[in-house]
């Protein structure tokens, strides 16, 4: 199959109901009373889509998988900042995880959400997760079928009071940012090396204290970058 069943539901509703083998959970990292989840509900379920329900723009929320526009929650002027952000955190790893920066709305918002993206310039990057009751296959059907600058990757189509059901393309649920890759030193190489502002010349960063200038006293390395030299073995 293409496409994932994702059940989603406030954090005092999870355990209120069963579920199935093969279907993922989604909550949400922010919100009002019993909808964010706690910290152990997160930990317990860590591929979980993870929802920004607050209107406010903190560190946390752009991490989130999906921002949620809606009554009592994001509005249309808090996408562009939300977008920019979510998706610099996608690319730098920020939350090694993250999928790609999504909007969820309803049908009746589907189209202004797209509007507010035209007029802030973002031209693409950004994927839909459209609310609209509706049969399993037709919402199967509208995620294969998604195309676009802003492609519809979920759609959310049963509404069962503690929970909400909704199929979402397999690619976006599986495509995560990694962990940044730190680059380590070549071997014949030496960092600490600095520039000297008074005799011009490289010296050993770390040895400062102890070094001596032909101009006169210690180096002065205070102005320089850091550098690193390579050397024969």
């Amino acid at each position: 199959m293409d496409v994932t069943t994702v059940y989603d539901c406030m954090g005092s509703n999870l355990g209120k109901f069963s579920v199935p083998h093969g279907v993922l959970l989604a909550g949400y990292v922010t919100g009002l009373g019993g909808v964010p989840w706690t910290a152990t509900q997160l930990a317990a379920h860590p591929d979980a889509v993870l929802i920004d329900q607050s209107p406010e723009n903190t560190p946390t929320d752009e991490t989130a998988d999906v921002l949620d526009v809606e009554n009592q929650a994001a509005t249309l002027a808090d996408i562009p900042e939300w977008v920019h952000a979510a998706r610099t955190s996608y690319a730098l790893g920020t939350r090694p995880g993250q999928r790609a920066p999504t909007i969820y709305m309803n049908q009746s918002t589907l189209t202004p959400v797209a509007n507010t993206l035209v007029k802030a310039g973002i031209a693409s990057g950004v994927n839909l997760w459209l609310a609209a009751e509706m049969s399993s296959v037709d919402a199967t059907a509208k995620v294969l079928a998604a195309s676009g600058p802003y492609p519809i990757v979920g759609v959310q189509y049963a509404f069962l009071g503690d929970h909400d059901v909704s199929v979402f393309s397999n690619t976006w649920l599986n495509t995560r940012s990694k962990k940044p890759v730190t680059a380590e030193p070549k071997p014949g190489t030496q960092s600490g090396w600095k520039f000297c502002r008074k005799c011009q010349g490289l010296f050993w960063g770390p040895g400062q204290s102890m070094s001596r200038c032909p101009s006169s006293g210690q180096h002065d390395g205070s102005r320089s970058h850091v550098y690193r030299l390579g050397f024969d073995r």
